[in-house]
């Protein structure tokens, strides 16, 4: 797999590294912090029902220089399993028996992320052996759940425009996320996994009317390529719907970053 000219892993350094896992598919960027258009994304598919671990462990003895010092390394899991938690009722050694209590599956490894802004704790849970690996072989990685770097970064956008209420959409292969905020204040935050479209028009309408938001007044932001179809049925019973793109100054990169996925791009704003 090869890099563009412009990334010199001599100075492995200078660059942050961050990795993206899904059941599916693995995901890198390298990027500069000091020159935006100095972005490069990679990233390789397997099958599902192939072992994650082997897949992943392949990856990285393939690519070694993932394994180098980088100014920043970070890894974020992609999943629609975890749980927000009010930072007052966390308790860090509580933290695997409130992440099972709402599910029939008991967890054995549970990872944690702070939404710092809401005072909210993130509970998810990858595979242990994942991380294990990662973190010896990787240096110094971060790891976030991927909903973890969307509540910030939307929070961020509603903290300039002021106490409408409204709901984000964010689209990204077979995962819908939907993130509702009351004001600056987080309400909602579900991700859905291969759902059909009248499924996906259930769940947005049901969650939309159970915060309470106006049909007219209130907006609702699309982030990423749903279907045609959907957007038009949404329009039906949302006035306020608007495409939300990336953020601008991708634009003045490169088309690697234009195609990065948001949750990734947030580390390298």
């Amino acid at each position: 797999m090869f890099l563009p000219e412009t990334i010199d892993l001599g100075h492995s350094e200078k660059y942050i590294l961050s990795i993206r896992i899904n059941p599916g598919g693995f995901m890198f960027s390298i990027s500069d912090p000091e020159d935006g258009t100095n972005y490069c994304l990679r990233e390789t598919s397997f099958l599902i029902s192939d072992d994650l671990l082997s897949n992943v462990q392949r990856i990285i003895f393939e690519l070694n220089f993932l394994t180098q010092e980088f100014k920043q390394t970070n890894v974020i899991f992609v999943s629609k399993d975890y749980d927000l938690v009010p930072a007052a009722y966390y308790d860090a050694k509580e933290k695997t028996r409130l992440y099972d209590f709402t599910r029939s599956r008991k967890s054995n490894y549970i990872v944690s992320g702070i939404i710092e802004k809401q005072d909210i704790i993130t509970l998810f849970s990858p595979d242990k052996e994942i991380v294990e690996f990662l973190s010896r072989n990787l240096w110094s990685p971060r790891f976030f759940h991927h909903t973890n770097l969307l509540i910030n970064f939307f929070e961020n956008k509603t903290m300039l425009t002021g106490d409408t209420s409204r709901m984000y959409l964010n689209f990204h292969g077979h995962f819908l996320d939907v993130i509702c905020f009351s004001g600056q204040k987080l309400i909602h935050s579900l991700t859905y996994e291969n759902e059909p479209l009248m499924n996906q028009l259930y769940f947005i309408l049901k969650l939309w009317e159970q915060c309470g938001f106006n049909q007219q007044e209130d907006h609702l932001y699309i982030v990423g390529k749903p279907e045609k179809q959907l957007v038009k049925l949404l329009q039906e019973y949302i006035k306020q719907i608007e495409q939300s793109n990336t953020p601008s100054e991708i634009f003045l990169w490169n088309e690697d970053a234009q195609k990065a996925p948001l949750d990734l791009l947030t580390l390298s704003l």
